[in-house]
């Protein structure tokens, strides 16, 4: 039986950030000061109680989806609904739109973006990506919006003026195989669809890219396939992220954000450190956008989005911001969407918080446009 799990310390000598290096291929939900939320088998829970912590049983996970998945799936995008409503858009918008195929997944689905803006060479571009984790249905939500407002209006004032200013691109479902998995069979899968060599199925896109691939083997960043955050058997191993890695390398983009869920948090380099990015300039910049990222969501619907460096959530190699600003230089983020917490639903966000969590992102994606794409005002 898998089981939902809190995880607190006994005592000074069983800190928590110890649970998050020990392989016992456990799947870490959300990370608190004081507490754990991770989904195991009562195996593995019970080994956690034998080296000393506190495990306090929440529910089983076919409870959980009872409760909180009975929505209708179909208020959250499949991979062909959201094919046909970007193709939508670039035909609404041809002279600044268009829909370019990134790659293909590992079972033949394109991997899309839609790229906005007049076009014209040499002007800085701004990537927003959605979804490298299959379960986390909101991540395709909120960057199909942010398409969706651009395009729509493109003619109005401030949107114009970017557009003019230089491109948007927004690849809003990055794990498409993963996604339609966690559609039709496994609700909370997680990895992308590759058969491993154990017969286990998958490897995290987000921990398969090539800054730092492979230099940790923790429950959040694993070298053993069967488990949720495998990392792959090599860097870009993955067409998924072999996709991302083509269209970095060549567009060059003056931003990155990526989006995830869940917990509300604004995460910047570096993951696979706990030390500080060593330039100075670039590390206050990052830390003060995600700053006013955060006062930006809260001052819409009061929710918080609590900025850090990714590495204060947990360890992680190979994800996507590390690789971005590690290789490029390219300011990068990623956004941890709704809810704060597991009691909230976890993964599983009911429908009616699509448009609100859309709402309080707006004005945090449109500053970073702004920003990077350094509009000048006759």
């Amino acid at each position: 039986m898998s089981l939902i799990a809190k995880v607190t310390s006994s005592g000074p000598q069983k800190p928590l950030g110890d649970v998050l290096r020990v392989p016992l291929g456990i799947d870490v939900w959300e990370v608190k000061p004081d507490h754990l939320i991770l989904r195991g088998t009562e195996a593995q829970l019970d080994r956690l109680s034998r080296m000393g912590y506190l495990v306090e049983q929440l529910e089983d996970v076919a409870r959980h989806l009872s409760t909180f998945a009975a929505e209708a799936a179909e208020q959250y995008h499949s991979a062909a609904s959201l094919e046909e409503e970007l193709r939508q858009l670039a035909e609404a918008k041809p002279d600044i739109t268009q829909l370019i195929e990134m790659g293909r997944s590992i079972e033949g689905r394109p991997i899309f973006a839609l790229r906005i803006g007049d076009r014209r060479g040499g002007v800085p571009k701004i990537l927003f990506m959605g979804c490298h984790h299959a379960r986390e249905w909101i991540a395709v939500e909120v960057p199909f919006l942010l398409a969706k407002e651009l395009v729509e209006r493109a003619d109005e004032a401030p949107i114009a003026g970017w557009l003019t200013s230089g491109e948007v691109w927004v690849a809003p479902m990055v794990n498409p195989d993963g996604h339609e998995y966690s559609r039709a069979q496994e609700r909370l899968w997680r990895k992308n669809r590759r058969r491993n060599d154990d017969g286990s199925f998958g490897v995290d896109p987000n921990r398969n890219y090539g800054y730092m691939w492979g230099i940790l083997d923790v429950p959040t960043s694993s070298q053993v396939p069967s488990d949720e955050t495998y990392v792959g058997p090599r860097a870009f191993s993955e067409p998924e992220t072999q996709a991302v890695r083509d269209l970095v390398g060549c567009e060059r983009f003056a931003g990155v954000i990526t989006y995830h869920s869940y917990s509300q948090l604004i995460l910047y380099p570096w993951g696979y450190t706990d030390k500080p990015i060593p330039d100075v300039q670039h590390r206050e910049q990052m830390a003060g956008m995600a700053q006013e990222m955060q006062t930006l969501i809260q001052g819409v619907h009061g929710k918080i989005y609590v900025p850090q460096q990714s590495s204060a959530l947990y360890p992680t190699a190979g994800d996507t911001t590390d690789w971005t600003y590690g290789t490029y230089g390219i300011p990068s983020f990623t956004v941890e969407l709704r809810p704060r917490t597991f009691q909230e639903g976890g993964f599983i966000l009911p429908p009616d918080h699509i448009l609100p969590t859309w709402e309080e992102n707006r004005p945090a994606a449109f500053r970073f446009v702004e920003q990077l794409l350094a509009v000048s005002v006759a």
